[in-house]
Order: structure tokens, then sequence, then C-alpha cells
């Protein structure tokens, strides 16, 4: 037996599951219901500054970071450092707005 020979049988093989795996994945990168998801997900995450990487297989990764703060303020009563919220707080901001706007509408 010549070597050209069994290599001809080992690459044959995997030529095969090669072929039947790429309809499988094309047939998903057309299905609309995945699309939708994909490109909501992706949409989403890129807005959010996230790295996006969506692999040949379908398989999508996303990769970000997430600012937390803490603020603390120093009491004097206790003698140490207690954790308050952040101005930067998304929450907090809302009852500020709301707040002020109940503020406005007194003096009106």
């Amino acid at each position: 037996m010549k070597k050209s020979d069994l290599l001809s049988k080992h690459i044959a093989p995997s030529a095969g599951k090669r072929a039947e795996a790429e309809p499988e994945i094309t047939n998903m990168m057309l299905d609309p219901r995945y699309l939708r998801q994909s490109s909501s997900l992706i949409q989403d995450a890129l807005q959010k500054g996230f790295d996006v990487l969506q692999l040949a297989n379908g398989d999508i990764v996303t990769t970000g970071t997430k600012t937390v703060v803490y603020q603390y303020a120093w009491d004097q009563e206790k003698g140490k450092l207690i954790k308050t919220k952040s101005e930067g707080n998304r929450k907090s901001r809302k009852v500020t707005v709301e707040e002020d706007e109940d503020v406005d509408s007194e003096d009106a």
C-alpha cells in the first residue's frame, strides 16, 4: 500500500463531515428568528460599548466592562467612613429630577 492511498482515505471522511455541517450553519444564518435575535443582541451590546465577535458557527461573544461608583463620607460621630449614594446613580438622578419638579410646581 502506498502512503498516498492512506492519506486519501483519511482526508475523505473529514471532508464529508465538513460538508454536512455547513448546510446546518447556513440554514441557521438564514433563519429569521436567529437573524432577529442576533442582530438585536449585537446592537444592544454595541450601544453599551461592548466588543462583539460573531463566530463562524453562529455563536456570539460580547465583552465589556461596567463602571461601578461608590462614594463614602466621613461620619464624625461614629468615627468611620460610611457608604453614601453617589450622584452618578441613575435612580438618584430620577429622584432629584422629580423633587425639582415638585418644588417648581409648588412655586407656581
